[in-house]
């Protein structure tokens, strides 16, 4: 027995009191964001500006509207032929515990064309990665230890070149090709890394989203059930009581629940838009006001939308090159929309991919052992795992 369910049940009974509590506070708050929300959709015009004009003032990005705020669009799935990819990753950690210091970032590939000459081709891609370059990489002319930050960033690079290259490939067919990327564009957590690896990884991020702008392939971030909350953060900018949002000057003495602006706060934007986004329907494309998304040069800077496919409310980003072609991003957001109903909820390429790139517990394990046996036919000595890693595989009962 790992945990003794008998001790924890009355904490799990204290969750669903505690759950009840907040549904009543989220439900008020939700109220409150939608009559912001339509009070500012009254003022769209004045509204997009203030936002511009306290961008910068406010302790939070802000994005910025490059459509009527408030408007919403509807979308007809896409019926045509067209070639899907999508692509998800997953990885395993170094650990000084094992036979050897290494990790794996495993690729799953999912690729798609709705005809009738191409089949589906799904594919398991893994790299390791294991000589002292790889885990203890120069930044800023010092070695760093890789952490698992460091390893997720670089599975998005991987992820994102991995998909650029197939995507190019599959335009020799005769159908459009559209990309789909598992998750967010933006990285969020790229600035938490020094300023050297962090300029490399922009750097190498741009150049793929280049290449797909200049081939004319559309890519796609899809994010199911986002706890992203960058319209209601532009909401608190409209309920700001003051003529400027100068957080610093004027809350600065409050914790962030006792703001003024924090009767429409925290809450997600998919749960605003659960209420106000028709199905089949998607928002006003919105620019990311995010440091990670300003970090890339002005065409390759990201954008958002959610989208009602029926089953949620889906965040979708892109590069702002792409919203420019409205006609290629229309069709993109149809390629979506269809991908999703297929799937019966969720966009079917980037289902396979996951499945694809999924590292289970044996198969852990079976890496580890072809490592070791591996090793040891090469007449490497002291193949062994820690103590630690050993009891923890035995036990003592």
């Amino acid at each position: 027995m790992t945990i003794d369910f008998n001790k924890l049940m009355p904490q799990i009974g204290q969750v669903g009191v505690d759950s009840l509590s907040e549904s009543i506070d989220e439900h008020e708050t939700i109220l409150n964001a939608n009559e912001a929300f339509d009070e500012a959709v009254k003022v769209a015009e004045q509204f997009a500006q203030r936002l511009k004009e306290n961008e910068g003032q406010v302790l939070w990005p802000l994005a910025q509207p490059l459509e009527r705020f408030g408007n919403s669009y509807e979308i007809k799935p896409r019926v045509d032929p067209v070639t899907v990819l999508a692509v998800d990753g997953s990885q395993i950690m170094p650990s000084h515990h094992e036979v050897h210091a290494c990790y794996l970032l495993n690729i799953g590939l999912a690729i798609i064309t709705y005809d009738a000459k191409h089949p589906p081709v799904l594919e398991s891609i893994p790299q390791l990665y294991h000589r002292p370059e790889d885990l203890y990489p120069l930044v800023d002319r010092r070695r760093v230890h890789i952490d698992e930050l460091f390893v997720s960033l670089e599975r998005t690079l991987l992820e994102l070149e991995t998909l650029l290259q197939r995507a190019l490939f599959c335009q020799e067919r005769d159908v459009p090709v559209f990309a789909f990327y598992d998750g967010s564009l933006i990285s969020w957590s790229a600035d938490k890394l020094p300023d050297a690896y962090r300029t490399r990884f922009t750097e190498r991020m741009s150049n793929a989203l280049t290449a797909f702008d200049r081939a004319r392939i559309p890519i796609i971030g899809y994010l199911s059930h986002s706890r992203s909350s960058e319209v209601v953060n532009i909401l608190r900018v409209s309920v700001c009581p003051y003529d400027e949002s100068r957080c610093r000057t004027y809350c600065r003495h409050l914790n962030e629940e006792d703001f003024p602006c924090s009767k429409v706060w925290p809450l997600s934007d998919r749960q605003l838009f659960f209420i106000k986004l028709q199905v089949n329907s998607r928002t006003t494309v919105f620019k990311s006001g995010s440091n990670a998304a300003k970090a890339l040069p002005e065409r390759n800077q990201i954008c958002f939308a959610y989208l009602n496919t029926g089953h949620e409310i889906a965040r979708i980003e892109f590069p702002i090159w792409l919203f420019a072609d409205y006609q290629l991003f229309n069709s993109s957001i149809s390629t979506v929309l269809a991908q999703s109903q297929k799937g019966m909820g969720y966009p079917v390429c980037l289902a396979e991919a996951h499945h694809l790139a999924v590292i289970k517990s044996q198969d852990r394990e079976r890496f580890f052992e072809l490592m070791s046996r591996h090793l040891v036919e090469l007449g490497v000595r002291r193949i062994h795992v820690s103590p630690k890693e050993s009891k923890k595989r035995t036990g003592f009962v």
